[in-house]
């Protein structure tokens, strides 16, 4: 019984594959694998891989060089990162393997990473003024009016913030019963200084995009004994649109002949 199993299978090996008449089908042998030479070639049968660059140039370079004006690129919404599929377009065929790739990928300036650190994380007292001392070159401090704040007045406050805890008492007569009750108002106050309501500054995001103004807006916590302080990037989804629009139009300006749109692929 075995030695027949055993030219049954020596049998398939012989013919491992089979074709069919319905389109492109062909039957293959369960035991019968395909293995690629090309790793033990000198050389590839075919270009593929993927070249990443964080400059304009670089990628334009690549994309001309390795895949021409035809080449598709497409900018991913959720980052700012732009891929080139060079191999997109196959001579003579409807599309080729789209596995030879250029990628463009901008790095975060060092503001940005440090405000994306901060936001909607609570500092305390002290390494919010360290915070403001550490960049009082580039920030710019305004009130609730958007009058500008001198930053140094603003780190004073920060500095000298203090919580107040007064005691109210409120009386309610209903029918021939009283109630009394007293509540603790509890507030942040700056003894000295000028406290901000919004911080600006001026900054691309990423290297190589135009600047831009990131406003961002001062929360502070006075529910416990000491204050705490936080950031939030005002309107953080409209400007992070504004970015890859931006962005966009870069990578259309640097490769004016090439299709660019927004969005991802997968072969």
């Amino acid at each position: 019984m075995s030695e027949k199993i055993e030219i049954e299978k020596f049998l398939g090996l012989a013919k491992p594959v089979i074709p069919l008449e319905r389109g492109q089908l062909v039957a293959l042998h369960h035991d019968y694998s395909v293995v690629a030479a090309e790793k033990f070639m000198e050389a590839r049968f075919r270009p593929h891989g993927e070249f990443t660059t964080p400059t304009f140039n670089d990628f334009k370079d690549f994309v001309i060089a390795e895949g021409g004006k035809d080449t598709p690129i497409f900018v991913n919404q959720n980052d700012v990162k732009a891929i080139a599929v060079l191999n997109f377009h196959g001579e003579g065929q409807a599309q080729g393997h789209c596995d030879y790739l250029a990628s463009l990928c901008l790095e975060s300036t060092v503001v940005w990473k440090k405000l994306n650190q901060l936001k909607d994380h609570k500092l305390d007292q002290r390494n919010f003024a360290v915070f403001i001392e550490d960049w009082a070159q580039v920030l710019n401090a305004f009130d609730e009016n958007n009058n500008v704040i001198d930053i140094k007045d603003a780190l004073v406050a920060v500095r000298n913030m203090q919580i107040e805890a007064s005691t109210t008492s409120n009386a309610e007569v209903e029918n021939t019963r009283q109630v009394q009750s007293e509540m603790a108002q509890i507030a942040a106050s700056a003894k000295k200084g000028v406290l901000p309501a919004y911080f600006t500054i001026q900054d691309s995001a990423y290297l190589g995009l135009a600047e831009r103004e990131i406003k961002l807006r001062l929360i502070v916590n006075s529910t416990g004994s000491t204050p705490q302080f936080a950031i939030q990037i005002v309107k953080e989804e409209l400007l992070r649109n504004e970015i890859i629009e931006d962005f966009k139009e870069e990578v259309i300006a640097l490769l004016p002949e090439n299709p660019v749109r927004i969005g991802s692929f997968k072969s």
